[in-house]
Parts: structure tokens; C-alpha cells; sequence
């Protein structure tokens, strides 16, 4: 029985959609609602498509200079590596290669100018199995010349401290000293080392302005870390199961230790991307809601025009819940139709954007990195779009079928 009542109320619902109604104002609204709720839908699929492209794009450059996996003590700054079960990790199948890390802040003074720079030490086959050569602007990637240790930074580093590859003057490197400090002769409270800059990479990241690797016997030597390290990177082979590996990894590091994927290594510009993408979706959210609000208008009026019929429909034996139903599937119609349509019309437009490029970033002329939008649809980001448009339009058409529940227009109406 309930199912048939179902369906009556669809079928009435339908009818009412596409039936001519007295008053043209209603078709009005609710042609406004529909055109409202597809504009909104379809800006929404298209940011959040926005979104989902800068995040990957960002994601990838980072992930191209992070390790599949890096292994940090969770309490404190270093350990020892004799501790460590290095030679496991070695072993495993699916490892290629595991990298003993040193990497702190230091002062960098190059030529009476000064910056405060993580000096990231590295060992020699860092460069070879990391993609920098494609990042190189000038110079090498070579961390010895003439066996003198060296350093690669990045384009904002050396933009500050103006360096310059041909000229071979020394770039001077200070850290605290860890034991004995002498606060009557600050400079005696510093270990220094001198170091060739041999080249200058661009990764579009945080690592142009902050970074200088280095080989990691020269930091050592400048932080007395005598054989200890600040994390372990590990990279492993192509087509591995990266979860199973981690599993593995997990087990013979113990708890003493925290295992980072790629994305847990630059955990803060994750969450700031994925909260900025909510903030959005939320704004976008609000103005569907307005845009539904005339769903409202439209099914009050088409209540009152209907009143004949709600009588019939009420002394034919249908109940007053029935009759709600109707017109609740009928905003319900409304916002799906406009929804559907916005999606569709947002899928259009990203898909167009990724294939044609239309809308560019900047103009005249000008040199970016990220030469046009870019955009990338996601199923859920699609599903999401079009549950915030059902329990909307749900909310909506609740409020006059409400009303409706409670008036007399079952019973005052002349048949």
C-alpha cells in the first residue's frame, strides 16, 4: 500500500512538472529556481575541479622530491644510526634504495650576505636516483668538485644570497656547537665549514627559498652529528605494494619511530588545501541554498492553483500525507532537474578546459609556471555536489508542504 501511495505521489508530482498552469508566474519561478540551482551546481563542480587540479599539480612537484617513505624519531631531533636496522630495510625485496639524512637550519653567509637556510645533508647517490637534473637552472648537481664538498639550492636561496656559480668564491656555513659553548666569544660558540655553491635547482616549492643540500659528511662534520641522522628516506622499486612495504618497514623500525608516506610529509599543506577546498565548497553551498529558496515561492503559488485538485485528491480517500508528498516530490523534481543539469553543464566545462585550455592564467604576455587552469573531476566531488543538492531541495519543499498539512484546504474548497 505504502509502495502505491509512492508511486501515485511521483506520478502526480510528474504531471504537475510538465502540466500548463493558470498562472504563468509559477512556470516563471520555478524556471528561475531550476536556471538558479543549475548556475550554482555547475560553478561548484567546476571549483572543486579547480581544486582537485592545483592539488595534484602541487602534490606532484613536492612528491618528486620526497622519498616514498621517511622515517623521523618521534620524540626528539636524532638518533644513531648504529641503532637503526638500516641493513633490513637494505634488504627487502621491494626497496631500491635507503638514504641516512641530516638536515637542520643553519646560517649561510656568502659574499657580507646572510640567510638562515635548512642545509639538507645527502649522500652521493641522492642526485642520481632523484629526478633534480630536470629542476637544473645553472651549474651541476654534482656535491664534489675538484673533491671539495659542494652545495645545490634552490632559485630562491640563491637569489638571496645573489650567488654566483663562476665567480668560486666560498659560501661560509655557521651551527651552534652541541657541547661546549664560550658565551664570553659568540663566534667560538659556532662551528663553521666552508663549501663550493655548484648549482641552482627549481622545484616550484618551499625548497627554492629554504633549502641547500649538501653532501652529508660535510654536514655532519658542521653539526658534530658523528654518526647519527635526523631521518632515513626510503624509495622503492616501481610497481611495489607501497602498503604492504609500509607494513614491513612499520615492524622493523618498532614504535620508536614515525613512518611518512609522501602526503603525511607535507601534512600542513594538505590539511590548508583540503580546508580551503571546504571553505569554498561551504560559500557555494550557502548560494545554492538561496537559489533553492525560490522552490519555496514556486510551491506555495502552486498549492493555492491546486486546491481544486487537493480537494478531489482528499475526498477520492487520499491522505493529507499523500497529498504532501506530491508537492514535496515536486521541489524535489525541481532542484534534481537543475542539479542534473549544472552537473552536466560543469563536467562540459572542465572537460572542454582540459582539453582545449581556454581560460589561461594572466595575460600579456606573461611567463607562469601553470600556463592555464587546471582542472580534474573526481566521482566523489560529483556525488557530494548532488547530496547537497537533494537534501536542499529536500529542506525546501518541506517548508509549504508543512503548511499545507496544517491549512483547510481539504475542507473549504468547492468541488
Amino acid at each position: 500500500m505504502a509502495q502505491k501511495a509512492h508511486k501515485t505521489a511521483l506520478f502526480l508530482a510528474w504531471r504537475y512538472l510538465f502540466s500548463k498552469k493558470e498562472h504563468h508566474i509559477i512556470n516563471v519561478i520555478s524556471g528561475i529556481s531550476m536556471i538558479g540551482i543549475m548556475v550554482s551546481t555547475a560553478a561548484l563542480v567546476v571549483v572543486l575541479s579547480v581544486f582537485n587540479g592545483m592539488s595534484d599539480i602541487i602534490g606532484g612537484w613536492f612528491n618528486a622530491l620526497h622519498a616514498d617513505y621517511e622515517v623521523t624519531l618521534r620524540e626528539g631531533k636524532s638518533f644513531a644510526i648504529d641503532s637503526f636496522p638500516l641493513q633490513q630495510l637494505r634488504q627487502l625485496s621491494e626497496v631500491k634504495e635507503v638514504n641516512e639524512i641530516v638536515c637542520d637550519l643553519s646560517l649561510a653567509n656568502y659574499d657580507d650576505r646572510q640567510e638562515l637556510l635548512y642545509v639538507k645533508g645527502v649522500p652521493d647517490s641522492y642526485f642520481q636516483t632523484n629526478p633534480f637534473e630536470d629542476m637544473l637552472v645553472d651549474g651541476d648537481t654534482a656535491l664534489y668538485k675538484l673533491r671539495q664538498p659542494c652545495a645545490i639550492m634552490g632559485t630562491g636561496a640563491a637569489g638571496k644570497l645573489e650567488i654566483n656559480l663562476l665567480s668560486y668564491k666560498l659560501m661560509k656555513m655557521y651551527y651552534p656547537k652541541r657541547t661546549k659553548k664560550n658565551f664570553a666569544n659568540p663566534a667560538d660558540a659556532f662551528n663553521t665549514q666552508y663549501i663550493i655553491p655548484n648549482g641552482v635547482i627549481c622545484t616550484n616549492t618551499n625548497y627554492d627559498e629554504n633549502y641547500i643540500f649538501c653532501p652529508i659528511s660535510f654536514v655532519r662534520e658542521l653539526m658534530s652529528y658523528d654518526g647519527e641522522v635526523t631521518s632515513v628516506e626510503i624509495q622503492l622499486k616501481d610497481g611495489v605494494n607501497a602498503a604492504k612495504v609500509r607494513k614491513q618497514i612499520v615492524n622493523l623500525v618498532g614504535d620508536k619511530y614515525i613512518v611518512k608516506d609522501q602526503r603525511e610529509q607535507e601534512d600542513s599543506l594538505y590539511k590548508t588545501m583540503k580546508s580551503e577546498k571546504f571553505m569554498i565548497y561551504l560559500i557555494l553551498a550557502f548560494i545554492l541554498i538561496l537559489a533553492a529558496f525560490n522552490i519555496i515561492g514556486a510551491l506555495g503559488m502552486l498549492i493555492l492553483e491546486k486546491k481544486t485538485d487537493t480537494a478531489v485528491l482528499f475526498s477520492m480517500g487520499a491522505s493529507k500525507s499523500l497529498i504532501q508528498r506530491v508537492f514535496v516530490y515536486e521541489g524535489v523534481m525541481v532542484s534534481a532537474l537543475g542539479g542534473l543539469a549544472g552537473t552536466l553543464l560543469g563536467a562540459l566545462i572542465c572537460f572542454l578546459q582540459q582539453t582545449f585550455h581556454i581560460v589561461k592564467l594572466g595575460g600579456g604576455g606573461a611567463h607562469y609556471i601553470i600556463p592555464y587552469y587546471p582542472v580534474q573531476i573526481r566521482f566523489a566531488d560529483l556525488l557530494i555536489v548532488l547530496l547537497t543538492i537533494l537534501v536542499i531541495s529536500i529542506l525546501t519543499s518541506l517548508v509549504p508542504a508543512y503548511n499545507l498539512k496544517k491549512s483547510d484546504l481539504y475542507r473549504n474548497t468547492a468541488l
